[in-house]
């Protein structure tokens, strides 16, 4: 079964910002080293559906 067929909470992911408050913007990731976000998903954050918001977490989880 696919992660999207789980929960948020089977998954162990809400939709709060993974911001630490410690930005480090990279420009040859072009992500924030601290987040690992994008300029622009840190930007839209606070625009994003819940489910987008998950796709971005999905996608840090994935550089762990």
């Amino acid at each position: 079964m696919s992660e999207a067929m789980y929960s948020k909470e089977q998954q162990g992911l809400d939709s709060n910002s993974p911001c630490v408050k410690q930005c480090d913007y990279n420009p040859v990731l072009e992500i924030c080293s601290s987040c690992k976000r994008t300029i622009h998903e840190i930007r839209d954050w606070s625009k994003m559906s819940e489910k987008q918001r998950l796709s971005v977490l999905h996608r840090i989880r994935e550089l762990d």
